[in-house]
């Protein structure tokens, strides 16, 4: 019995990994191009950008994205857009929400585009505490049409190692992961992982059965 309970706690631990996540929203002119190097597909101006992603330390790809209609009525407007920044998160805590927002966000057209050349991002927890602040690379934008029709693929990891970005600021509000901390993290994992070999080499037939008929209904 206190078998079969041991193999049960260590499989609940390995898999509860699996399910957790964080909520991360952003307003309409944050558009998420990608999550961890992986790219995002996503409406453009969609006020409903809400994403899940895994608790712990993440790589958000943003970019700043304005409509601005010149001139009422004649149907002259402008889309102005920076570069990607990509933004290196806290750590994260399992089952709660973030949310991202422009700092010092623009007034007008005008200062749109000067800011679209070096925008800055915040991420805010549920309490609305800024926990990083990310500066873009100042850069001279291209067009939203040479941006709509160019061939090249977006490549995220390139543009992350080539483009030079300020450093992030974190506040006292967030947690960031130090050295010790993850070598620990990584002894426990180790210490798991030894412990659930010892207790299946140790379980008999049926055991073993029953296990693997249980992980085989958690991947339902």
């Amino acid at each position: 019995m206190t078998l079969r309970i041991t193999l049960a706690t260590i499989a609940l631990m390995l898999s509860s990994s699996v399910f957790s996540a964080v909520t991360i929203t952003a307003p309409e002119e944050i558009k998420i191009e990608g999550l961890n190097g992986q790219e995002v597909k996503s409406r453009l101006f969609s006020s409903d950008n809400k994403y899940n992603i895994d608790a712990g330390e993440n790589i958000i790809s943003v970019r700043y994205t304005q409509f601005f209609e010149e001139h009422p009525g004649i149907g002259s407007h402008d889309i102005v857009r920076s570069g990607i920044v990509n933004i290196k998160t806290p750590i994260l805590q399992d089952q709660q929400s973030y949310r991202l927002a422009l700092i010092n966000p623009p007034q007008n057209h005008d200062d749109a585009k000067a800011y679209a050349k070096q925008p800055i991002f915040g991420l805010y927890n549920a309490k609305n505490q800024l926990l990083v602040e990310q500066k873009g690379s100042k850069t001279q934008n291209a067009g939203i049409l040479q941006n709509l029709f160019t061939d090249a693929p977006t490549d995220l990891t390139q543009k992350a190692t080539t483009v030079v970005q300020p450093a992030p600021v974190y506040t006292s509000q967030a947690v960031v992961a130090k050295a010790g901390t993850d070598k620990q993290k990584d002894l426990t994992s180790s210490g798991n992982a030894q412990q659930l070999i010892n207790t299946w080499k140790s379980a008999s037939k049926s055991e073993r059965q029953a296990f693997m008929a249980w992980l085989a209904e958690q991947a339902q």
